[in-house]
């Protein structure tokens, strides 16, 4: 039986491109998202290259929704393999303009989801005795100040100290569940888009800083969910795994 891999935020860039990869590795994936649309076109890209894939309505937020969800995959699978937590929300807004239903909103969205979403990962992998792998998609920022992005960089934070915590307990269950946040860098995908167009100026902003002098894009970071979720990094968990192009080590 193929491993299974749950990728939720996978209608739209990081999360899109992960599940890819991950089809592409052997794994059959549950591709969760909010935009029905977007999400069959995911599972029609995995089959077009010979994968499978099967696409799930969800709302990250909330807590029925996960217990349903994985629940369902311990029934049909007995077996969940590997859980990307990509789905996430960003703004930029100076702090004093930023209001508290703002900042609450991207927390639940960005730091909540994350939390149930692992917790229902460990639940699952415990119950199915699935030496797991549990990905926290966080982001530099998470380490580093961004400039007007106060609420998101406290988001990203929370997610990599959180993950940490998490590998701790998750290296108790038999076998070991690995939790790792992976943090990319400024990577051009529809979040960047969406807040701030696609034109020459916004891709020299993703480029400008990389020790690589490269535009990130989503397949480096699906590279790295690929190789996280996969027996290669077997030793690896608890860490903050950065894919930046140099972009923070300045």
């Amino acid at each position: 039986m193929k491993p299974v891999a749950l990728v939720t935020g996978a209608t739209s860039g990081i999360g899109r491109e992960g599940a890819l990869w991950l089809a592409r590795d052997g794994f059959h994936v549950i591709a969760c998202g909010r935009n029905a649309g977007r999400g069959v076109a995911t599972v029609a890209a995995i089959a077009a290259e010979g994968g499978t894939a099967e696409f799930v309505a969800f709302d990250i937020t909330s807590e029925a929704d996960w217990a349903r969800i994985t629940a369902d995959a311990v029934a049909r699978f007995a077996r969940l393999d590997a859980v990307v937590n990509s789905g996430g929300a960003f703004f930029s807004k100076p702090l004093p303009d930023t209001s508290l239903a703002e900042f609450r909103g991207l927390w639940e969205t960005d730091v909540e989801s994350v939390v149930l979403g692992t917790k229902y990962a460990l639940r699952a992998m415990r119950d199915t005795q699935s030496a797991g792998s549990i990905i926290n998609i966080s982001s530099l920022a998470g380490l580093i100040g961004l400039e007007d992005c106060s609420a998101y960089c406290a988001a990203k934070a929370a997610v990599t100290h959180f993950s940490r915590i998490a590998a701790v307990e998750g290296g108790g269950f038999n076998p070991p569940i690995r939790v790792n946040s992976l943090n990319p860098g400024v990577i051009l995908t529809e979040m960047i888009t969406g807040a701030y167009g696609d034109s020459d100026a916004v891709r020299g902003f993703v480029k400008d800083g990389n020790a690589l002098d490269m535009v990130g894009e989503a397949r480096h970071i699906a590279a790295a969910i690929a190789w996280l979720a996969g027996p290669k990094s077997r030793m690896i968990t608890g860490t903050a795994h950065v894919v930046d192009g140099g972009r923070g080590s300045d």
